[in-house]
């Protein structure tokens, strides 16, 4: 009786396609540091003999990489707020850091393409691999940094050029379900008002998602003027005849909620007590970022992504 053929290895690949089995290793975790002919002997290779990786010596592979990481190495990050929200995306990345054994080091993200550069080789010339970008007001242009040695992640919704994979809250989602529970429970016209320049820190989904729902599409334009303009607010509640708001400003709140039977907040910064709300941590953010870098430099993934990825998070909605 014959005996069951002997499984392909990673060296049975490494041999054929004439390259070390580290290569080949890159080739199959998806790593950027491969050229391009080189990748195309080893798939060859792969093809050929029908090799597949096994689960579990993958898994125990990244498990003693991880063991053998020196406490302490350094992920860089990139402080561009220091606001509220900001500094919790920090201290997020920071706890979520240290449980995987790294430090993290936060940086002004420097104004200037020649700083940029400067940071870029200081980082490069320690060691620092993992980049974080923290969260911004706006989309900025990182002119000047040399991603090629960096493994990078940003951090919030906004798309940075150039674009990188990144971690953010799906504000698209926490737009609809707060908008369905509100006309599940009565309200026909639901209003949007959210200070411009805060929403547009979440890539516009939130004004998006409210188009696309079915309040958005009864016509009722969202609040443009200032939220702590009482009256301003309280004449478009009559103008468009609300019945619910969708906001995260404890003065639309106060303005509105003696004529307005039905409001969801979309965070819970201002949020009254006793009103539905959905609940996302900022440092949920930092510390998802942190893992998503940790997942990269394992993987052997450095440099911008052929196809940036983003990693969204759902809130919850408490009522």
């Amino acid at each position: 009786m014959m005996g069951e053929q002997k499984r392909p290895t990673l060296y049975d690949v490494a041999r054929l396609a004439g390259v070390s089995h580290m290569t080949v290793s890159r080739v199959v975790r998806g790593g950027l540091r491969v050229s391009s002919g080189t990748k195309e002997r080893v798939e060859e290779a792969i093809r050929s003999l029908g090799y597949r990786p096994d689960p579990a010596l993958s898994a125990l592979a990244a498990y003693r990489e991880r063991r053998a990481r020196r406490h302490g190495s350094v992920l860089g990050y990139l402080l561009c707020d220091t606001d509220e929200y900001g500094l919790a995306v920090l201290a997020g990345a920071r706890a979520e850091a240290e449980r995987l054994g790294y430090s993290i080091e936060a940086q002004k993200l420097p104004g200037q393409a020649a700083g940029r550069r400067r940071l870029a080789r200081i980082w490069f010339h320690r060691g620092v691999q993992g980049v974080l970008l923290g969260s911004s007001q706006a989309p900025l242009d990182l002119e000047g940094w040399e991603w090629t040695s960096f493994a990078p992640v940003s951090l919030g919704a906004l798309a940075h050029h150039p674009a990188m994979n990144s971690v953010a809250m799906d504000y698209f989602d926490g737009v609809m379900k707060s908008a369905d529970w509100l006309a599940r429970r009565g309200s026909q016209r639901i209003g949007f008002a959210v200070d411009s320049a805060l929403e547009s820190r979440t890539g516009h989904r939130w004004r998006g998602a409210y188009a696309a729902s079915a309040a958005g599409r009864a016509g009722i334009p969202p609040y443009e003027g200032r939220v702590d303009d009482s009256a301003a607010l309280r004449r478009w509640q009559r103008r468009h005849q609300i019945d619910g708001v969708l906001t995260i400003h404890a003065d639309a709140w106060r303005a509105l909620s003696g004529d307005v039977p039905g409001f969801a907040f979309l965070n819970a910064y201002e949020c009254p007590p006793g009103v539905p709300r959905i609940t996302s941590a900022p440092s949920d953010i930092g510390g998802e970022g942190v893992r998503l870098v940790h997942h990269q430099l394992l993987a052997g993934e450095l440099g911008l992504p052929a196809e940036s990825k983003t990693l969204s998070l759902q809130g919850k909605l408490v009522v």
